[in-house]
């Protein structure tokens, strides 16, 4: 029975399914053992809250080169699993301990015991299993290999479908309104506190399920950026930047703003003119075909320009799905060419004497110019906020 409340329907994960075979196939792969959470989610459709912060019970997908895939999770969540995923083949333990053995059992009795494995073993991956929990698994099944399937992943989420897309661009009005309101409500002589407060409220009214990041940047930042807000008081003169992530259906949006405490001096509003210029010329090598390193090209001749340095983060921004920030990132060592479906938030910025100047949207890749995502658009000129 088809489940009542899938994120998706089953042709999406078929294609999941089918992409990432086609992968496992160039590796002579048996099977993908899924574990870390947040592919857990991508490859089964069940999104499961105690998963996030419990980290003693084990969840899992199997997907092997042929037939349905399995799912482990535990009893108590057969029924979200049920109501959400198309996997039928469900395995539940409900002890604490013992999860390694368990798995063991599981992958015997798929016909695995002397399989090719693949797993979340290299880049930017993590497993949902412990290192001694997986070497456990391993050494219990000796005649078996299992061997990095960390780019298969990579390459599969990279792309994101129609639907994933909606889902990125509500998550990202979502914020690019709430952002925009706040802006309006906030006033000098606040804390930094008492503005994310604001904030919060507006993302979470405008519909955000959940905030992964929420910053709020205020004053002169020259050595850098303090990411989480503090009790500092805002200040006419200054300026006040916000840096969020929020999600909708999994699926989540990374954008930032920056607004001047009263009228900005001829200074920044000269800089922030130019950085924009800079970022939307970026976001326009955001098409079909195109590279990473077209992007950092941009950024390259505009600091030499002007003779500025990058803040040394290494990139200009990076893709945006299940994850804030996510798989690849825009930097000239990424060897990757842009395809309908990738999603990015591009974000050249600068910590400096006028403080963190960003405007970051999320865009689409198309054929042609990149889809905005995030309406309503970083304004052209620095928003001010009342003093």
């Amino acid at each position: 029975m088809a489940p009542q409340y899938a994120d998706f329907s089953r042709e999406e994960f078929d294609q999941r399914y089918a992409k990432t075979r086609a992968l496992m196939a160039e590796q002579n792969l048996d099977a993908m053992l899924i574990t870390e959470r947040l592919n857990y989610q991508y490859y089964s459709g069940h999104r499961s809250e105690q998963c996030a912060v419990d980290k003693i019970r084990s969840y899992m997908v199997i997907i092997p080169k042929d037939g349905d895939p399995t799912l482990i999770t535990m009893p108590f969540e057969v029924a979200q699993v049920e109501q959400t995923s198309f996997i039928s083949d469900i395995r539940t333990t409900g002890g604490l301990m013992g999860h390694p053995e368990f798995i063991i059992g599981v992958l015997k009795d798929l016909g695995l015991s002397k399989a090719k494995i693949g797993c979340e073993l290299g880049r930017e991956q993590y497993l949902g299993i412990s290192y001694l929990g997986l070497q456990e698994v391993m050494q219990g099944l000796p005649e078996a290999s299992f061997v990095d399937a960390a780019d298969i992943i990579l390459k599969v989420r990279n792309v994101k479908s129609p639907q994933e897309i909606e889902y990125l661009r509500r998550a990202s009005i979502i914020s690019a309104e709430a952002q925009r309101k706040t802006f309006t409500q906030v006033r000098a002589g606040m804390t930094e506190n008492e503005v994310a407060q604001i904030l919060r409220e507006n993302l979470i009214a405008n519909g955000a399920e959940k905030i992964s990041l929420l910053c709020v940047l205020s004053g002169a930042n020259e050595k850098g950026i303090v990411l989480l807000p503090t009790d500092r008081v805002i200040q006419k003169g200054e300026t006040l930047g916000f840096d969020v992530g929020v999600s909708y259906r999994g699926y989540w949006s990374d954008l930032a703003r920056t607004a001047s405490i009263g009228e900005p001096s001829a200074e920044l509003k000269e800089f922030y003119n130019w950085s924009m210029q800079l970022r939307h010329d970026c976001n326009m090598q955001l098409t079909a075909g195109n590279k990473p390193a077209d992007v950092v090209a941009v950024v390259d001749k505009y600091l030499a320009e002007r003779g500025l340095q990058t803040m040394g983060v290494g990139r200009v921004g990076h893709g945006v799905g299940i994850e804030t920030t996510e798989y690849p990132s825009l930097a000239a060592f990424e060897d990757v060419t842009f395809e309908v479906g990738n999603v990015f938030a591009c974000n050249p910025n600068f910590s400096n004497h006028l403080g963190f100047i960003n405007a970051e949207d999320n865009w689409a890749i198309t054929e042609g110019e990149p889809d905005l995502l995030s309406a309503p658009v970083a304004d052209w000129d620095i928003p001010i906020v009342e003093a």
